[in-house]
This record gives structure tokens, sequence and C-alpha cells, in this order.
């Protein structure tokens, strides 16, 4: 089984090294209980080092080991072995010390600003309307002559120099997985400040949220609870972040006002079945917890349209023992989901987003990076159409 499921990771590379890494980081995190998860994970491992030899070669200050990419290589072995006792030791041992320099002390969740910033001026990619596209020089074609775009590369802010840019107080960093998640953060957020971008070889969102949900998982919340918020403030769109945080309002406090509203916010910002899906469960557990249990019926049924997870069906399978219909017609189900003022389905901003980037791409003949947000479209939608265009583009590059 494991073959099959590293075959089909590996067929849903882009070629592209920044669309590869945020790919392989999500499979990493989705596979991380699988039965073959050993093989799965150590397979994904190499598979992101290959898509940094990109880096390494076109960018020789990349190749400098920073504190946070050393504390990463070294704990990382021992996650793939699955011994996280000894992964958060070295965590404890490192991080009591560790000092960030691009750290956002303040929070931007629902900031009041407003960006006006169109989604062309978003840098999923960098278009000069008098040429066919604005390419650096080191930039580099694939094989077929297709231009790379790499976000990441091609800013104005020159990340070398983010270190001294820091002490500029009109500044915050930011990292973003993708350029979807760019847009999301100035449609619901928004920049108190000049957007700073944290550079490729500080991998901090990363060893924030591994940190976080080690001392989750070892019951140390409070803890938890202040890496997942430095993570949430790299990424405050970060849907996994804020479910993480989600469960930890669930396990401890006395009540669940804020476990519900980081729900709401998870799923306001999720683009993947699984987020969407574990947000509804949660919201099921928060029903159950109101003793609504046909309420909470719906919403855990609700979250199999998105991921047949085994333990909303043992939920099902509760409340049907208690005499609760669980089987609830579609249109009833959002009619009820509505009433909670809760989202209903994926948000429509990320799919006309997404939309608007596949299409973009797609007549630039991006091919490789339309590829990309294509499959991110159409396991959102199921939409035959976007599938046709997958395999089309699929036997052109």
């Amino acid at each position: 089984m494991s073959e099959e499921i590293i075959e089909k990771i590996k067929r849903n590379l882009s070629g592209n090294p920044d669309l590869d890494r945020d790919y392989l980081v999500s499979q990493l995190d989705y596979y991380k209980n699988h039965e073959s998860s050993y093989e799965i994970i150590k397979e994904i491992s190499q598979l992101i080092w290959k898509s940094l030899e990109f880096y390494l070669e076109d960018n020789p200050q990349m190749t400098k080991k920073t504190m946070a990419s050393r504390i990463l290589d070294e704990v990382i072995p021992y996650i793939e072995n699955r011994d996280k006792k000894t992964a958060l030791e070295i965590l404890d041992k490192h991080m009591g010390s560790f000092i960030d320099k691009y750290e956002n002390i303040e929070s931007h969740k629902e900031s009041d600003f407003s960006s006006n910033r169109s989604i062309r001026e978003i840098q999923y990619m960098r278009y000069d309307s008098k040429k066919s596209a604005y390419k650096p020089k080191s930039f580099r074609t694939t094989p077929k002559k297709e231009k790379k775009v790499n976000w990441r590369k091609d800013v104005k802010i020159n990340k070398a120099n983010n270190a001294e840019e820091n002490k500029n107080t009109n500044k915050e960093y930011h990292s973003f997985l993708n350029p979807l998640e760019e847009i999301i953060f100035y449609q619901y957020i928004g920049l108190k400040k000049e957007l700073a971008h944290i550079p490729f070889n500080e991998p901090l969102f990363d060893l924030y949220y591994l940190y976080g949900t080690l001392l989750f998982e070892n019951d140390r919340f409070k803890e938890s609870e202040e890496y997942l918020l430095k993570a949430l403030r790299i990424n405050p769109v970060s849907s996994k972040t804020i479910l993480g945080l989600a469960d930890i309002y669930k396990s401890k406090t006395r009540t669940y006002n804020r476990f519900f509203l980081y729900n709401v916010d998870a799923l306001k910002f999720a683009y993947t079945n699984e987020d969407i899906a574990r947000a509804y469960r949660n919201f099921g557990f928060f029903y159950v917890e109101e003793n609504q249990l046909d309420i909470a019926a719906v919403f855990y049924d609700f979250s199999l349209n998105f991921d047949f997870n085994k333990n909303a069906m043992k939920e099902l399978e509760y409340l049907k023992s208690r005499g609760v219909d669980t089987e609830i017609e579609r249109k009833d189900a959002e009619s009820i989901i509505e009433s909670k003022n809760v989202q209903v389905g994926v948000n429509q901003f990320i799919l006309d987003t997404l939309r608007f980037i596949c299409y973009d791409l797609d007549n630039r003949k991006y091919f490789t990076q339309a590829l990309y947000f294509y499959r991110i479209l159409y396991d959102l939608t199921k939409d035959n159409e976007v599938l046709c265009r997958i395999n089309s583009i699929q036997n052109r590059i």
C-alpha cells in the first residue's frame, strides 16, 4: 500500500520546487498517522531534499544553515523513526534559548486593516504588461523551455537583508505555503505594516508548528498554545495551526466559546478536504457537549462529504444508539448548518480565487504551476471540467 501512495505523491509533483515542497510538507502531515507512515514519511523527506536542490544551485546564500534549519535537521530523523519523545527532548533543549529575528509581537487576527491590493498584485507570479513575463536572470527553464515561476525568489524585498530590516518597526514578517494563502491573508486579515517575507532557509513556521504539536501530544497545553500562536503569527491563515489551537481549547478550557470561534476561522481559511472535515467534526463535538445531539449528527454526517473519517463514523453510531436520526438530506443539513452561523462547504472566495489563478496561469502557459492549483480546485469541487483540464495538461508536459 505504501508503494501506491508514494507513486501517487510522485505523480502529483509539478516540477516547480516551491509548489512541490509545499505539497510534500502537506503530505507529511496527512500521512503522519498512517499504518505505513515510516516508509511514506522517509520517502517524502527525500523528495523534499531534492526540491531544495533548486535553491542550493541558484542561491548560494541559501546553503547557509540557520539555527532553525539545524534544529529541524536534528529532530526530523527522530520523527521519521516515530521517536517523538527524543524529538521533544531535543526541541526542549534548543527552544529555551532560541532567538527569533523575525518575530511579530502583535497578533494580526481579525485586524481592522483592509488591503486595497487586487488579486493580480499578490505575488503568485510577477507579470510585466510590456513583456510576456518578468523573468529574473536567476530563473531557469524546464527542458521544454517552460518558464518557471517562483514567487518566493522573485520579490521586491531583498530577503538576504531581512535580519537588518527587522530593526525597522514598519515591517511585519510572514511566510505562506503558497500564493493562495497570501491572497486569503489580504482578504480577511491584511497588514498593519509593510510585508516582509521570512527567508526560505528560516523554516520558523515548521519549527513552531512541530514543537507546538509535540507539546500538545504530551499534555503541555500552555506551552503548546505559546508555540502554535507563534506559528499563527507567521501564517495567520494556516487552518491546520488554527485547528491545533482549537484542540487545546477543546481539552483545557471551562467553556467552548474560543474552541467554536477558532473552528469558524479554520473553516473560513481551509482549502483541503481534511481540514474542512476536521472543522465540521469539531462542531459535531461542540453540539454533543451542548447536548444538542440532533445538531451534532448533522455536522458529523456533513463532514463525511469531505473526508470519510473513522472517528466521525463512530460518533454517528453512538448518536444512532441514542435514538438520533443520523441520515440527513443534504439540503436539510445545509439549512441547519447555516442556521448556526457556520459556513456551508468550501469558502466561495477560495473557490473563486483558485479559478482565477488556474485560468490565469493556464492562459499564460505556466502549465506546471496551473496544474498544482487545478489539483487543489478539483479536490474541493470534483468538477469534471477541471479534471479534463488536468488530464490535458498532464498529457502536454
